[in-house]
């Protein structure tokens, strides 16, 4: 005999994957008075309300139990909430979440096909996805994004489970910081030339990392997002860091021209701030999309991946330029 028994990851964080079946229910034109005497005595998975039916099982309304003993005189129709919506068993656990809060409801209805009335998502399923979801929403915020295996699996997993998933980025990046090294040597000259060349690079690599750090966090929450589109907001990154970076190099380039007096070497550090703030905007923005696309996690690695690719960018131009307009 075939195996019916549905798949776990198909249902998993659907209302199939909380939803219960034994539930009180009445049908429209029953007097309350038997309702109620139908319920004495039974067992029910979930009993905090009285679903409302017709003859063929369609939901038509809800009735909470303290309701319920108003006036045992009345149909159950007649005190009913008919304002009702329910969910269908492959809806996601954040929008019965977010229907159970807007209606406020305390289990929410699930149905089929046909709106025939299933079963219910009870209290403590809805209280477990809000705190899942809410767990998600601050992962997010800290620029992690959701595991498989759920938010344990950045906030509760092991120490070792954390560091394995962390390790192989920061290894990754540090051998790849020899190219900071192999820049530094090409432009040895221009060090030797003018040491004043040299005080600037630590400010630019923190300006780069800074606004490529913030690129990467604004990146990562909107991958939370299944409607947002790509190259506009790359669009947008380019002129936000064309702008921040405008700005942070006519403050450099005023702090050289005071400092040393030298308008050349105020021109080179200011347009490299400039350039280096467009590229990383850019580059901390599209990161997490590439590593998303290519199954990967994008919070673990589009920071060591975008430090590196940022401070080589950086020194190149700001050595080029200085090679240029200085040297």
């Amino acid at each position: 005999m075939a195996n019916t028994r549905p798949n776990p990851e198909a249902i998993r964080d659907t209302a199939a994957e909380h939803m219960l079946t034994g539930i009180p229910r009445a049908h429209i034109d029953t007097p309350v008075e038997q309702v109620i005497d139908a319920l004495r005595g039974s067992v029910f998975e979930c009993a905090d309300t009285v679903f409302v039916t017709d003859t063929s099982g369609h939901l038509q309304g809800i009735v909470r139990i303290n309701d319920l003993f108003a006036d045992g005189q009345v149909r159950i129709g007649d005190i009913m909430e008919p304002e009702h919506e329910a969910v269908r068993l492959d809806a996601d656990q954040e929008q019965i979440a977010a229907l159970a809060m807007r209606l406020n409801m305390i289990a929410v209805p699930v149905v089929d096909g046909n709106e025939r009335l299933i079963g219910v998502v009870p209290p403590e399923a809805l209280f477990r996805i809000l705190r899942e979801e809410h767990m998600e929403d601050l992962q997010l915020i800290a620029g992690i994004t959701p595991h498989d295996d759920g938010p344990s699996a950045a906030l509760d997993a092991s120490i070792v489970n954390r560091i394995s998933r962390r390790l192989p980025w920061l290894v990754f990046g540090l051998v790849a910081s020899s190219l900071i090294t192999v820049v530094m040597v090409r432009f040895e000259h221009a060090l030797a030339a003018n040491v004043a060349v040299a005080f600037f690079v630590p400010a630019l690599v923190y300006i780069a990392g800074a606004i490529g750090t913030q690129a990467v966090s604004v990146s990562v929450r909107s991958l939370a997002r299944d409607d947002v589109q790509i190259l506009p907001l790359l669009r947008d990154e380019l002129v936000i860091g064309i702008g921040i970076g405008a700005a942070l190099g006519v403050l450099a380039a005023g702090a050289v021209l005071g400092v040393f007096g030298d308008q050349l070497l105020a021109t080179a550090v200011g347009l490299s701030v400039l350039a280096g703030g467009a590229m990383s905007a850019v580059v901390g923005f599209g990161l997490p999309w590439v590593f998303q696309k290519l199954g990967s996690d994008p919070a673990m690695g589009s920071g060591p991946i975008c430090t590196i690719i940022q401070d080589v960018t950086s020194l190149f131009i700001y050595f080029g330029l200085v090679s240029l307009l200085v040297l």
